[in-house]
């Protein structure tokens, strides 16, 4: 059953909601999902009531700027933002992070893998945000990912990023193998930015309400929406 992670009075007047699909809610990487229904301010995949603006997500830095329900679909990024009411932006995932970011008329949405995080696409995503808005995000919400308990990673690997995100990426898996923690290099990017963060804490991996890539090498994903409201 699909989660509504916050829902929250913007600095503008508007409302914005971030909800998070489950396994229950269909899957996401074949528009197959629906989160709430006529009667919900929510959407679904196939548009039937608000259309979603669904990327080719690519583990890189692009985002769209999108000014209509659906539009920029299909099109090659890894983040979206609107500052336009009754626009829903989905991510879709299955290990990375879907990140929701909540500014004072606009949201966006990015999926930042660890691959992304190098590119920087939370730095393009705050960005495009602030060219909208005028000002930072106030603030994030961190969806469900892959935890450093499942997130075996390749001692070369993490030496590459501890360069970059500090030596706090380092962990250890609950089986004692070296991980990547996920958590923590997005933290230090979005503090950097003084961006105050809610995490919601799920592990993919180990939380049966979600697909996970690397526990099952499944195409399945789930999704992130996130939209506005007026009042």
């Amino acid at each position: 059953m699909a989660r509504e992670l916050i829902r929250r009075s913007l600095p503008s007047g508007r409302t914005a909601r971030v909800v998070m699909s489950e396994i229950t809610d269909g899957d996401a990487a074949t528009g197959d999902v629906t989160i709430g229904g006529p009667d919900d301010a929510s959407t679904d995949a196939k548009g039937w009531t608000r259309p979603w603006t669904l990327l080719d997500q690519v583990h890189g830095d692009g985002v769209v700027v999108v000014d209509a329900a659906g539009a920029h679909s299909g099109t090659r990024a890894d983040a979206a933002v609107t500052s336009v009411v009754d626009v829903p932006l989905a991510i879709r995932v299955a290990d990375c992070v879907p990140v929701a970011f909540l500014g004072d008329r606009c949201v966006g949405v990015a999926h930042a893998g660890w691959r992304g995080l190098k590119a920087g696409i939370l730095e393009r995503t705050v960005e495009a945000m602030k060219g909208l808005d005028g000002i930072t995000p106030v603030i994030a919400v961190v969806g469900p990912h892959i935890g450093a308990c499942c997130y075996e990673f390749g001692d070369a690997d993490l030496d590459d990023l501890a360069g970059l995100f500090g030596s706090s990426i380092r962990s250890t898996t609950t089986a004692g193998r070296p991980a990547l923690d996920l958590s923590s290099a997005l933290s230090g990017i979005l503090v950097g930015a003084g961006i105050p963060m809610i995490h919601d804490g799920a592990c993919t991996s180990c939380d049966d309400r979600y697909w996970s890539f690397r526990a099952s090498a499944t195409a399945r994903r789930q999704a992130m929406v996130a939209w506005t409201e007026e009042g």
